[in-house]
């Protein structure tokens, strides 16, 4: 399900960013802060899994994808992670049986987590289906 549930999001970017531009799905790192003009890149960081919370028992998850943008300066940023927000939001449902909605998790205490200070993001909840707990 995971690995279904990346593939949709990257099919889903690709269609709507400039050529060129990366899909990730590796965690923020400190040593984001010290590359001086990195390559346009949409990273979605997938930091939690659940069983969906709106409907219980029904053998549904939930997996929470922290998304952030890196570009050559914060405006490009701002623009790489609005063209995400748009794509990602536009249509809920991403594939077959999967709805796609904005989360709220704290997302300073995330970035503090990781050791980073706060950056521009948001995060998706995907819900998909999976096995039965």
């Amino acid at each position: 399900m995971i690995s279904e549930v990346d593939e949709a999001l990257r099919a889903a970017l690709r269609e709507t960013l400039s050529r060129g531009t990366l899909v990730r799905f590796d965690p923020p790192t400190p040593s984001w802060l010290a590359e001086p003009h990195p390559r346009p890149t949409v990273h979605l960081f997938l930091f939690q899994l659940r069983d969906d919370p709106s409907l219980p028992g029904v053998g549904r998850r939930e997996l929470s994808y922290l998304v952030t943008a890196r570009a050559e300066d914060i405006e490009r940023e701002h623009r790489l992670l609005d063209r995400a927000l748009r794509t990602l939001t536009a249509s809920p449902e991403l594939a077959a049986d999967t709805v796609v909605r904005l989360a709220d998790p704290g997302g300073g205490d995330l970035w503090s987590a990781l050791g980073m200070p706060a950056r521009a993001a948001f995060v998706i909840a995907v819900s998909a289906p999976g096995s039965p707990s």
